[in-house]
């Protein structure tokens, strides 16, 4: 059933069409009575924006030149002095910030949305705004420009340039990697090969990015790790790859180094880490190999330290074993 503002009650004999100027409005016969409103979720999901036009009240939207807006906030200066007849306009505020609407349009002069990249460049760098083209998504796909993620491919150089520090001195070790540090580099050497032989540049850039959150994690500064990665990330951010490259000690261009080759024997799992849990709830995590028997996982399970606080004065009445799944311990 149609709430009344839609025209299904007495008043629609008293506010017929005549009193709209004879129109039909868009919403039954008198939608123009209706409030629009728009809801839409904050970007840090805590909160709720909400827009309503008025009925009676008319409201003329203005496209404003889009290097004066960042992350959807209108720098009001920059646009008082960009447009003067506004000069001594009062900006109704959200926590002090005028957030603006948009729309996705092609780049047109008329509609001030076409973006400088030198004014980019000269905020963060080429490599970051050459990586955050690739990020957008698939090279044949039309793709909104929006500079509103472009801070963290920025951030993400940044971590990338600290592995090679220690402190503020430019540091790597020849020791040995381990085999968790090898797993990562050949991991990200295998996708990224995937993703350059299929096109498929946007997905190069998460795949760089969990890998240096990895290494970052591990502490890694080893050159056998380092120096492939360097070579690997060349094509996409070739400014810092260059630098890089003859910090390493290298006098060539890192354009003329061999891409390097990932290996399936770094890439083989040799461990599961079993989640434990006790009566339904998972409580620790327990790494085992693979070759591991139901005996020895039990065995283990039992001789954690983690397992004596959740079996202290309990019997354990059975534990269920599925290998490469998960173990569950029940007890009474």
């Amino acid at each position: 059933m149609l709430p009344s503002i839609y025209g299904e009650n007495m008043l629609d004999d008293f506010f017929g069409t005549s009193f709209f100027g004879g129109h039909d409005p868009l919403f039954g016969k008198h939608g123009r009575n209706l409030m629009k409103t728009d809801i839409r979720e904050t970007d840090d999901a805590k909160s709720y924006r909400f827009a309503v036009d008025l009925p009676g009240f008319e409201k003329d939207e203005i496209h404003v030149d889009v290097n004066i807006v960042k992350n959807d906030i209108l720098d009001t200066e920059a646009f008082r002095k960009w447009m003067p007849d506004y000069a001594d306009a009062e900006f109704i505020l959200e926590d002090g910030k005028y957030i603006c609407g948009w729309a996705v349009e092609k780049m047109s002069k008329s509609m001030f949305n076409v973006v400088n990249p030198d004014d980019i460049i000269e905020q963060f760098g080429a490599d970051t705004l050459r990586l955050y083209e690739m990020f957008l998504g698939p090279l044949e796909a039309h793709k909104p420009w929006d500079t509103q993620g472009i801070d963290g491919v920025y951030k993400f150089l940044r971590k990338f340039w600290r592995l090679f520090l220690n402190g503020e001195e430019f540091s790597v070790s020849d020791e040995v990697p381990t085999k968790e540090e090898l797993k990562v580099l050949h991991k990200t050497l295998k996708k990224i090969e995937f993703d350059i032989e299929n096109f498929s540049f946007n997905t190069s850039i998460p795949a760089f990015m969990i890998c240096t959150n990895e290494l970052a994690a591990l502490k890694c500064n080893k050159r056998a790790i380092l120096e492939p990665l360097v070579v690997a990330i060349a094509p996409y951010a070739p400014h810092i790859a260059e630098e890089l490259w003859h910090l390493l000690g290298h006098a060539e261009s890192v354009t003329g180094a061999t891409f390097p080759q990932w290996e399936e024997k770094y890439l083989v799992e040799d461990s599961f880490e079993y989640p434990v849990s006790f009566n339904g709830k998972v409580r620790f995590k327990l790494n085992m190999p693979l070759t591991a028997t139901q005996a020895e996982i039990e065995a283990a399970v039992k001789a954690s330290p983690e397992a004596g606080k959740w079996l202290e004065g309990k019997e354990i009445r059975k534990m269920i074993i599925v290998p490469k799944k998960i173990v569950n311990v029940v007890i009474a």
